[in-house]
């Protein structure tokens, strides 16, 4: 018997075996109410051909475009077939994708909608640091290992520090203070943000405060001590609507969807009676989106169903 069940033949009679099964246990629908026909409309094959023109940029030759109508009538039995058995009761994938099929259709409405210049203006007077280009700032540090030098690593570091504004502006190729590493040793015109990629966020925020034309230190870091020249800081200037319109309208465009999903959620909310078995303060912070702002963040390797 075993041997037998290894065959592939006898696996697909059991499979199917167990399809018909739960097919006769969840039952079929109502023949008289069951809408039993598929239509295959002159727009719905127009439909598949265009989107193969998109995907494939031509137009697909008539054999498939035979075959992708095969394939639309094949998934639209499938698909009223598996509802009839119930397949689709508690699928989370399924779930998921009508939900997001939902928000895509009333995204693309407010994707459609244009705001007046007196609007964009708004818009963009009440969130210009959204818009506003970042400082700029150029420098050159010095390092000092820790793990090298030990206990002996400030007082270095302030040794060198009197040599170095001794010397002046530095040459950074030229410098023989410090320590070697892999660190980046000249900065030229870069943005706190980068910085505190490279660096750090402590040694970006410090650097980012320090006078320009002149030796600063010890400024620490992550990696230890560094001896820090600014040679510039540029100060961004203020954003003009007309040289960032493009950004702020993509970013109008997306502060309305989320308001509009928000509104249209809770619209919808309204509509149920919706009963959480759990503690008072759980249900408000759910009901209420108390603490949350609706999105889930999901931790590193935990699966997502």
């Amino acid at each position: 018997m075993i041997a037998i069940l290894k065959q592939p033949l006898a696996q697909f009679l059991v499979i199917g075996a167990c399809i018909y099964a739960a097919y006769a246990m969840f039952g079929r629908p109502d023949e008289e109410t069951a809408e039993r026909t598929i239509l295959i409309s002159d727009e719905r094959i127009k439909s598949l051909a265009e989107m193969w023109e998109m995907r494939w940029n031509r137009p697909p030759t008539d054999t498939e475009l035979v075959g992708l109508v095969r394939e639309w009538l094949r998934e639209g039995i499938l698909y009223r077939e598996s509802v009839a058995m119930g397949l689709d009761v508690d699928d989370h994938i399924i779930r998921r994708r009508l939900a997001q099929k939902l928000e895509f259709l009333t995204n693309d409405l407010i994707q459609m909608q244009e705001p007046s210049d007196d609007a964009l203006q708004a818009f963009f007077q009440e969130n210009l640091e959204r818009f506003q280009e970042p400082d700029l700032v150029t420098f050159t540090q010095v390092f000092f290992n820790p793990d090298a030098r030990g206990n002996a690593t400030l007082d270095d570091a302030a040794k060198a520090l009197e040599r170095l504004r001794a010397a002046g502006e530095p040459n950074a190729a030229e410098l023989k203070e410090g320590d070697g590493s892999l660190l980046q040793s000249h900065f030229p015109e870069v943005s706190e943000k980068y910085i505190r990629r490279q660096m750090g966020s402590g040694f970006a925020e410090k650097v980012m405060q320090l006078e320009p034309d002149a030796w600063h230190g010890p400024v620490l870091s992550g990696f230890g001590s560094h001896l820090v020249y600014v040679h510039k800081f540029e100060e961004a200037e203020p954003p003009e609507l007309a040289s960032v319109r493009d950004s702020v309208l993509s970013e109008w465009k997306r502060a309305q969807t989320e308001n509009f999903n928000e509104e249209f959620l809770e619209d919808l909310k309204s509509r149920y009676d919706i009963v959480i078995e759990a503690s008072d303060v759980f249900v408000d912070q759910v009901l209420q989106g108390a603490g949350t702002d609706g999105k889930v963040e999901i931790p590193d390797g935990a699966p997502a169903s």
